[in-house]
């Protein structure tokens, strides 16, 4: 089962912090004008700053509690769906790219997808949100099929979502604040002084505070992902898509971005959608997992149950050896 309680007092449950500590840190954000939604979000680095944690200690608590609510998936994984496949098809160039495809996106849950690349993954994420439409079958997000959508219907499913692109995808021309700024702009009638505050919120989230009249071409890559994380949590989405969060970034910094989507999570509770080749490193992060290869679903569940998996495609794919059906060389 999901902890209801907030990051604070999940940190004072797994002893952390002592509630003492922690009425303190949220009696310093209040008299400094911190909104109750900002608390919650932003008590754990309010802790560090009163020095009652250190962060690599906060980031080893994060990962405890994770570490606990993958154990109970994996003794109780029926939960409610937000995203469902039905036998659905895509044929790209003549290849069947998705071949009927059958799996459960489960909500509030972290869901990693792992496969070749060029096996679908990419395919996978753009009909979730209708960007494409299959040629046989039925995408659903919630009890609504996808098909048939158009307009501002589609609209109001795609605005459940939100898009981590795999390079980042920030506009060149435009600074951090731009960027982050830009779907509130586009897609919403916020004021400028509420776009600021939210803004702000995601940068502080991200720890890139300091940084927001930056331009692209003078982050470097970890701060590029951050920034498109912070883009990304701004419309405050139920559902986050993240394409290749790691990809391209060296084992520090690609740990610290693993440590961020933990954090993330265990703050918002949003349904979290990774593909990543990070394996398998990334069982240590995600609830559920699905394997994807050739268009086909070989494996849906939780991601303890992976690595125990007899089929010599999946068991070739986690270990990375160059012998066995895949047949890379």
């Amino acid at each position: 089962m999901l902890s209801p309680l907030p990051l604070g007092e999940l940190l004072v449950a797994n002893g952390c912090v002592t509630a003492r500590q922690l009425d303190l840190a949220l009696q310093r954000q209040r008299a400094s004008g911190t909104s109750s939604v900002v608390s919650a979000h932003l008590v754990g680095r309010t802790l560090v700053e009163m020095g009652y944690i250190d962060q690599s200690a906060l980031h080893e608590c994060l990962y405890r509690q994770f570490a606990t609510e993958r154990e109970n998936y994996l003794v109780d994984s029926v939960v409610q769906p937000v995203i469902q496949f039905e036998r659905v098809v895509k044929v790209l160039d003549g290849r069947r790219v998705l071949d009927a495809v059958d799996l459960t996106i489960p909500a509030n849950r972290v869901t990693a997808i792992i496969g070749m690349s060029g096996g679908g993954k990419s395919v996978l994420l753009k009909h979730m949100v209708g960007l494409m439409k299959p040629d046989q079958g039925t995408v659903r997000v919630g009890e609504q099929p996808l098909a048939g959508l158009f307009g501002r219907e589609l609209s109001r499913v795609r605005g459940r979502f939100s898009l981590l692109f795999q390079g980042g995808a920030l506009f060149d021309s435009l600074n951090v604040y731009d960027n982050v700024a830009f779907p509130l702009r586009e897609k919403t009638k916020c004021s400028e002084t509420e776009i600021r505050a939210r803004v702000m919120r995601c940068l502080e989230e991200v720890n890139l505070v300091g940084m927001e009249r930056k331009y692209p071409d003078e982050l470097s890559g970890g701060m590029m992902k951050r920034a498109a994380l912070a883009r990304a949590l701004v419309t405050d989405p139920e559902i986050l898509l993240l394409d290749e969060p790691t990809a391209g970034l060296d084992p520090i910094i690609e740990n610290a971005i693993h440590y961020l989507i933990c954090d993330t999570f265990l703050r918002t509770r949003y349904t979290m959608v990774i593909i990543s080749h990070a394996v398998p490193e990334i069982f240590k992060w995600c609830h559920h997992v699905i394997v994807l290869h050739r268009g086909k679903v070989l494996f849906s569940g939780p991601s303890r149950e992976v690595n125990a998996s007899s089929d010599p495609v999946i068991r070739q794919f986690i270990r990375g050896d160059l012998d066995g059906p895949i047949q890379v060389i």
